[in-house]
């Protein structure tokens, strides 16, 4: 009895590390970086860390996006509108840069708890609005760090940028070293995202690449996990080449007038620096960078009481069944 207790525990204890892999955003900008080829540099660092912390993970605490310095959390706005509602971090913002603010989770939440149509539609307008405000920020972010206009041609070349690294998060979050999906957009969806974005990149030149993507896609060779993995793969491969090329170069040359330089990411190892990712946003105050620390390192706090936790209680369950015998 005792050591099927013991079997049950440490499943369990199994499963919440597994379904926390690709939960650092670190791992998730290394992916970025190599997708890319960009040399690393504080500056994109900082972005790739607001792509994947803010605007993607981060669904209930203050700090996200607020034009007058003031903590909004979004979470707590829809529970206090919608009291029934409550859900974890993967059913909100997983969906895309470019893709509908909806999905086939969130649809059954929402029928399970028995709202009106018209109490569906208001909670859906208000995921609408808080993506356009969310990609506004993002939008604003992403133009002035890699000095593009604001409109026109510029603008959705940084669209672009932005849509590649929210997609890159959401394939890194498919990975095989997590066994959580729920909540994810469709993978099939994700790639179309991908190619939309290839083709306003460089219609010609990405030809091949999008071809590759949808043979992935679509094929039947590969399980859905490491599908995830072998369509990070071709986009470490070959963005970073069709991005110096898109254009005739010029988008290159723009990028690295402005400081941001191409190389080789298999002859260099990752190299995270906590204290040269300070600057934030532009609009994110102090107090929220201190809200952000007290959060990523309660991560760190959980994992290392989990496992005392585990082993103290597998120390007494040994004491106990060694008594008995």
């Amino acid at each position: 009895m005792h050591r099927k207790v013991v079997v049950i525990i440490i499943s369990l204890f199994l499963f919440q590390m597994s379904s926390r892999a690709h939960e650092s955003w670190q791992q998730h900008a290394e992916d970025m970086y190599k997708v890319f080829g960009f040399e690393r540099n504080e500056e994109l660092t900082n972005w790739m860390r607001f792509v994947s912390s803010v605007l993607i993970d981060n669904y209930n605490t203050e700090y996200a996006f607020s034009n007058d310095d003031n903590p909004f959390d979004f979470y707590s706005y829809l529970q206090e509108k919608y009291p029934d509602f409550q859900c974890k971090h993967r059913l909100l913002f997983h969906w895309g840069y470019n893709s509908r603010p909806w999905s086939t989770y969130l649809q059954e939440k929402v029928n399970s708890y028995g709202w009106s149509d018209k109490m569906i539609q208001d909670f859906q307008a208000d995921l609408i609005s808080e993506q356009k405000r969310r990609n506004g920020f993002a939008n604003e972010f992403t133009e002035n760090l890699f000095g593009f206009a604001h409109g026109g041609k510029e603008a959705r070349i940084a669209r672009v940028l932005i849509s590649i690294a929210y997609d890159v998060h959401i394939l890194g979050d498919y990975e095989p070293d997590n066994i959580d999906l729920e909540g994810l957009q469709d993978i099939g969806s994700v790639v179309g995202d991908i190619i939309n974005n290839l083709t306003t990149l460089d219609k010609k030149q990405s030809s091949a690449l999008c071809k590759q993507l949808r043979r992935v896609s679509q094929g039947q060779e590969y399980e859905l996990q490491y599908k995830a993995t072998a369509l990070l793969d071709l986009l470490k491969e070959h963005f970073s080449i069709l991005l110096q090329n898109a254009d005739d170069g010029k988008i290159a040359i723009h990028l690295k007038a402005r400081g941001f330089r191409f190389m080789d990411y298999d002859s260099r190892e990752a190299c995270f620096d906590e204290k040269n990712t300070v600057t934030e946003h532009p609009r994110l105050s102090k107090k929220v960078r201190r809200t952000r620390s007290r959060h990523s390192g309660g991560v760190g706090i959980i994992i290392i009481c989990s496992l005392a936790a585990l082993g103290l209680l597998l120390v007494l369950l040994f004491k106990k069944h060694k008594k008995k015998y």
